[in-house]
């Protein structure tokens, strides 16, 4: 708006900032996905049959972006470890004026906190087994009838993760070319 530029300091801590935490949260999310994964082999069986039928069992033949699409299963499972391990584990609002949520005045400048690992457990949207690993929670159907802000792995609004699509990418084809090399035991 103003014309004024970013420094060539400030767009090279912006780079490191973006890989760091991209790097940091990503391997987070594969670690808590690889140990759900151990412990529901059901889980793995059909993540492994799709691995297989889309990126195929040589493991010489590097995913396309196409086929790494196509791992819809394997996003579900991220998806669902995602919510019951978010990155963002919560986050901040300030209402510009005084303002009455859920019954309770919040005078314009005070803070309140969403615990994004709560709104990821209700049960009243996600179900009775919202404490449960169960990658279905994502399945298509299922979720286009979400609240819309029922979902929050990577915050909310203005400060949300500008590098969530380059996360959930490197992490299904992370996941992708794990599944299609080993098994998980």
């Amino acid at each position: 708006r103003t014309g004024e530029k970013l420094s060539d300091d400030n767009i090279v801590g912006q780079c490191i900032t973006f890989l760091i935490a991209g790097h940091e949260t990503t391997s987070g999310l594969l670690s808590f996905a690889i140990s759900y994964l151990i412990k529901n082999p059901d889980v793995v069986a059909r993540a492994q049959e799709e691995v297989d039928r889309v990126l195929g069992t040589d493991t010489s033949v590097l995913p396309t972006y196409q086929q790494i699409q196509g791992l819809t299963y394997v996003t579900q499972i991220l998806n669902e470890t995602l919510r019951l391990w978010p990155t963002a584990a919560a986050f901040t609002r300030y209402p510009y004026e005084d303002a009455l949520v859920g019954g309770y005045l919040l005078p314009k400048g005070s803070s309140i906190t969403a615990l994004t690992i709560m709104l990821h457990r209700d049960k009243s949207i996600w179900g009775d087994d919202a404490e449960d690993f169960n990658p279905d929670h994502f399945r298509p159907e299922t979720r286009a009838n979400l609240p819309a802000n029922a979902y929050k792995p990577f915050g909310s609004g203005q400060r949300a993760c500008i590098g969530r699509q380059f996360a959930l990418q490197e992490a299904v084809l992370v996941l992708g070319m794990l599944l299609q090399r080993f098994d998980f035991i």
